[in-house]
């Protein structure tokens, strides 16, 4: 699906592309639309953003990078970072992308748009810039509000997790929210969500028909853990110079006890409901493996809302999801994947739904103490609106984690991604295998995709 599009810089990782997300377009089931990074730097970012586009229902792709955001494509940062797509219910596809320099403290969130569904993208808009250490833009997600007789109709919502420090303190992470009513022109005043001291990350908002807004993220509280895989990892876009003067996220362990919350706005993000649990259990993750963000859909034919997550169990991180019917009562975790015993890890997940169906897909690792092991793709079906699931579906071929992208571990991708509409099912991730023959580079990584016909 995609293969490097940008050349790489001195200091990235040649031909890696990696953590992709995809979308669909509301008027064109056969239109789906791709997005990764493109030749990853180790220490954060890539150098450029890969997009994918198909038209044929996932049949054949097209790629090539997005122009106007890193310097190596003729933009003004030095990398990016977390592509996220959507569509609006008018056929106009979004782009948002953070981007930041590892020479300085600068960090943005970019949006751009496309309107023939994913070959051409325009100049970026800036839903959010900062050119300060003590503020530092980091974790990205967008949403389209694309139900007519919504009040927000066409409104487009742009999230992330702003890092406050002041001086070498750190002072918290809380989940902040942008909207534009003109097609990503312009933006907002910032709302914030969470408490301004809390360690939060990962957005993952839901629209209902009403306008209604369901995001559920990560809260650890004061001086909380963050889910990045490995202990003491820093945030994704930390700039070289912030971190060589100190480090704000102090180190400790990844446990199991990280939580999910969610919190709900009837009037267009403007405010926000005290926050409740979605699930306590919510930090698995794959040892040696950087990955493993939780995901959330909603399904637009019954408004049932899911979220799907790793949950640790000694040293097994079983699949589970929770669905709510208005965002403020969760049911209990259903257990999604099988055969989770020692030995056996999971990696990554993503989930759609639609019309009671609930599809979850994520990576199997195994052979983890032979160089990383390796991960199979695979999903798993619910037939009666995640209240039970099937046995799961192996996808795709096995992908060999020695060859992957190193961010402090194995790097698969924090996240994965999954789209769904009428009798389609759009499955991406990263896989990695040998590098070919006439190849120069210890890396060979790629997106892979899949198209099911539910």
């Amino acid at each position: 699906m995609t293969s490097q599009d940008v050349a790489s810089r001195p200091g990235s990782e040649p031909d890696t592309v990696v953590e992709p997300d995809v979308a669909v377009n509301p008027n064109d089931r056969d239109n789906a639309i791709a997005t990764a990074h493109d030749s990853r730097y180790p220490d954060g970012g890539a150098v450029g953003i890969s997009a994918a586009w198909t038209r044929d229902g996932g049949a054949t792709w097209q790629h090539k990078t997005v122009p106007g955001i890193t310097v190596a494509t003729g933009g003004p940062y030095e990398r990016a970072s977390d592509p996220v797509p959507a569509f609006g219910r008018d056929g106009t596809a979004y782009l948002s992308v953070l981007l930041f320099n590892a020479s300085n403290c600068d960090t943005a969130v970019a949006v751009l748009r496309s309107v023939d569904g994913g070959a051409n993208w325009g100049a970026p808009s800036y839903a959010h810039r900062s050119n300060t250490c003590d503020y530092s833009d980091d974790k990205n997600w967008l949403v389209v509000d694309t139900t007519p007789t919504s009040p927000h109709y066409q409104r487009v919502y742009q999230f992330w997790t702003p890092f406050l420090s002041k001086g070498n303190t750190f002072l918290g992470a809380p989940q902040a929210v942008r909207w534009s009513d003109d097609r990503a022109r312009t933006w907002s005043a910032t709302s914030y969500l969470t408490a301004l001291n809390h360690d939060t990350q990962n957005s993952q908002p839901m629209i209902k028909k009403d306008g209604t807004i369901v995001d559920t993220f990560y809260d650890f509280g004061i001086g909380g853990v963050r889910p990045d895989a490995v202990p003491g990892a820093s945030p994704d876009n930390s700039s070289l110079a912030r971190r060589a003067r100190a480090a704000l996220i102090p180190a400790t362990t990844i446990n199991a006890t990280g939580t999910i919350f969610a919190a709900t706005s009837s009037n267009g993000a403007q405010s926000w409901s005290p926050q409740v649990e979605v699930a306590n259990n919510a930090e698995g993750f794959a040892v040696g493996v950087r990955c493993c963000l939780f995901a959330a859909d909603i399904d637009r034919s019954t408004g049932r809302m899911f979220v799907a997550f790793e949950g640790g169990v000694a040293n097994t991180d079983p699949v589970y999801a929770a669905w709510s019917d208005d965002g403020r009562q969760w049911s209990a975790p259903v257990r999604v994947s099988r055969g989770d015993v020692s030995g056996v890890q999971r990696v990554n997940v993503d989930v759609v739904a639609s019309g009671s169906s609930t599809y979850v897909t994520y990576g199997t690792r195994t052979d983890a103490a032979n160089a990383g092991g390796v991960v199979q793709q695979q999903l798993s079906v619910s037939p009666d609106a995640g209240r039970s699931y099937g046995p799961p579906m192996s996808i795709g071929p096995l992908s060999v984690l020695k060859y992957a992208a190193q961010s402090r571990g194995y790097f698969p991708g924090d996240y994965i991604g999954a789209a769904i509409a009428p009798g389609r099912l759009y499955l991406v991730w990263a896989r990695s295998s040998k590098p070919p023959a006439a190849s120069t580079s210890r890396f060979h990584q790629v997106i892979y995709g899949a198209t099911l016909r539910p």
